[in-house]
């Protein structure tokens, strides 16, 4: 008897990992860490109990997401896309499949990658995670349940690929509206640490208009971060970074700071960056139908870039998190290719 196919979408970035299976949604802060804080400190994720991240590969413990043990500053984020895609990323696909995992069912997964380096990571992605792999979920109480992973497909698609499926096909994999499939249109996903960039014009991708700016939200938190430091001498964790921007204001030792006004200059700055490459990328496309904002930088900056670029700007809205759209729209192209149940073969 043949085990149930799982489709998942599976969106690996600078900032965070993200994953949709159709019901789950996860999202974890893109860190790993040897060592751990207590789950009554670190709270849960959005769609994955705490348990469910701290977890053992080849022997060596590894602490994921909020619970991981370090300030902003110290964090081991990703910087560079040949550490994301190495070990370090292979380490968070498989934490955010192993929520997944039940009873060894085989998964076919769509995972996306930097436009920009989409060709060169390819072979290598595809080497690494394809195939069993085997960890070791760690419980609230110490127990230990062991998870086997077993990837048997692998597509992978350029960002922000995903968000263009969400667009133009229904949840089962359906091509549907006419409005994006028959227009010239950019999509600019802009991420933690870098924003990606894709023309489509009438459903076949432009590589002409298309890259990878190593640009993103990032480069707000940061300056934002130094001056927090700077007024309170203390680091604060990459949640509670995250959770200030989106707040406008931290609370640290019974005082509360406000940080608008800083925030305001760090995306006014960030935005006049990033729209200047934009611009640069695009600056022969003179017949865009239009263009959309995406990614989870997207919700910040939208009001602080939208009038700087060209054309007709819109952001892609989501219910739930921005940050989910890519992962969801790899959903959708999943079940394109394999259909609903994982047995049909759509394309090879």
């Amino acid at each position: 008897m043949k085990r149930p196919i799982k489709l998942i979408g599976v969106d690996i970035g600078f900032g965070f990992a993200k994953g949709f299976d159709g019901q789950q949604p996860i999202i974890l802060p893109s860190i790993l860490s040897h060592h751990g804080r207590p789950e009554e400190v670190a709270g849960p994720e959005q769609g994955m109990p705490a348990v469910g991240l701290h977890m053992e590969i080849d022997g060596e413990a590894f602490y994921v997401g909020r619970r991981a043990d370090c300030d902003w500053h110290s964090a081991q984020l990703p910087r560079q896309p040949d550490r994301l895609f190495g070990d370090y990323g292979k380490h968070l696909v498989l934490a955010v499949l192993a929520a997944y995992t039940e009873m060894e069912n085989p998964m076919h997964v769509v995972l996306g990658l930097p436009v920009s380096y989409y060709q060169r990571l390819k072979a290598s992605c595809e080497a690494r995670l394809i195939g069993y792999h085997k960890l070791v979920w760690v419980e609230r109480d110490g127990s230990r349940i062991p998870k086997n992973i077993h990837i048997r497909k692998l597509h992978l698609v350029p960002h922000p690929m995903g968000t263009y499926s969400g667009l133009i096909m229904d949840a089962n994999g359906r091509l549907q509206s006419d409005k994006f499939r028959k227009r010239k249109i950019v999509l600019v996903d802009i991420g933690y640490r870098s924003t990606n960039v894709i023309a489509m014009d009438r459903m076949r991708f432009s590589n002409r208009y298309s890259g990878t700016i190593d640009l993103g939200i990032s480069r707000g938190f940061e300056r934002i971060a130094r001056k927090l430091r700077d007024e309170t001498g203390r680091g604060l964790t990459f949640d509670q970074l995250y959770q200030a921007v989106r707040m406008g204001h931290v609370r640290i030792e019974d005082q509360t700071y406000n940080i608008e006004r800083v925030r305001r200059e760090a995306f006014s700055l960030l935005a006049e960056q990033l729209a200047d490459n934009i611009g640069h990328l695009l600056a022969s496309a003179w017949d865009l139908d239009s263009l959309l904002l995406t990614g989870g930088g997207a919700r910040e900056l939208a009001d602080y870039i939208g009038p700087l670029l060209p054309g007709e700007v819109s952001q892609i809205e989501n219910e739930e998190d921005a940050r989910l759209n890519n992962a969801q729209g790899q959903l959708r192209l999943a079940r394109a290719l394999w259909g609903s149940s994982g047995f049909c073969e759509n394309i090879g």
